[in-house]
């Protein structure tokens, strides 16, 4: 090799590895994204990845996605939705199978609403699957767990006042729930008519979380029956306007209270 190739071989070198260096972080940026960058449908080894929306399908942010190993109880690593609704969680190696859950902090009507959010896939996994696990924000439906009798709307706890001494077929009793402004998503709600299912129930479940104007009546007779917030110990009238206790209680929350009287 002349003199004059010799040198031209020399400082192409540099370029060349500089280029190929360059390639390769390059690639290894677009093999790691970043907190904020939508998750691919395909996944990626070693991560818990996915998208969280609302009620309308809508991307949906500052929701937490954690994970729970099944083996080692407790719960595991947690994070927030960007603004994009997408997530991803680092699984810790070789620690066999994981389970994803979600849930949602949403103010509403000045209290402070805990929403466990529906996992498009409630399986577990492991951190070599290149695991996906979308999650949705549901106003009602059944978890799904169906040996647990938990729902997504929140659940209406009755009480008969101590003073009336028929209504034993509280199954015949109908209440009215007409929602007062928009429910905990935003959207606007729907007058719901229900009753208990059975007799000597009392509960009535899988309600959207809003604010009701209720309403009774004992359907036999027709006779409008006389309501008040249990929960906060209103007097009776005709008609009461109630919201869902927040998590401000530990054992209520997202529950309302309704008492009914015909006296």
């Amino acid at each position: 090799m002349n003199t004059l190739r010799k040198l031209r071989y020399l400082l192409i070198i540099p370029f060349f590895l500089t280029g190929t260096l360059l390639l390769n972080a390059c690639e290894s940026d677009a093999a790691d994204p970043g907190p904020g960058d939508a998750p691919s449908d395909s996944g990626k080894a070693g991560y818990l990845v996915g998208t969280v929306t609302d009620p309308q399908g809508n991307p949906l942010s500052r929701a937490t996605v954690y994970t729970d190993n099944t083996v080692f109880k407790g719960r595991g690593a947690e994070v927030s939705t960007t603004a994009n609704g997408t997530y991803q969680i680092l699984l810790v190696k070789d620690l066999g199978q994981w389970v994803a859950k979600g849930y949602l902090l949403k103010q509403y009507n000045d209290r402070i609403y805990k929403i466990s959010l529906h996992p498009e896939n409630p399986d577990s996994f492991s951190e070599n699957e290149k695991p996906v696990r979308n999650f949705q924000w549901k106003l009602t439906g059944h978890v799904p767990d169906l040996s647990l009798d938990l729902y997504y709307g929140g659940t209406v706890e009755l009480f008969r006042d101590p003073n009336v001494t028929d209504l034993d077929d509280n199954e015949n009793i109908e209440f009215t729930f007409t929602p007062v402004g928009p429910l905990i998503d935003g959207s606007t709600g729907k007058t719901l008519t229900l009753r208990m299912k059975k007799r000597y129930d009392s509960f009535l479940r899988d309600v959207p979380i809003g604010r009701y104007a209720i309403t009774a009546v004992y359907k036999p007779t027709g006779e409008k029956l006389q309501v008040s917030d249990a929960f906060e110990g209103s007097e009776y009238a005709s008609s009461v306007t109630v919201d869902f206790v927040g998590r401000e209680s530990a054992t209520r929350a997202n529950m309302l209270g309704i008492g009914y009287t015909n006296r």
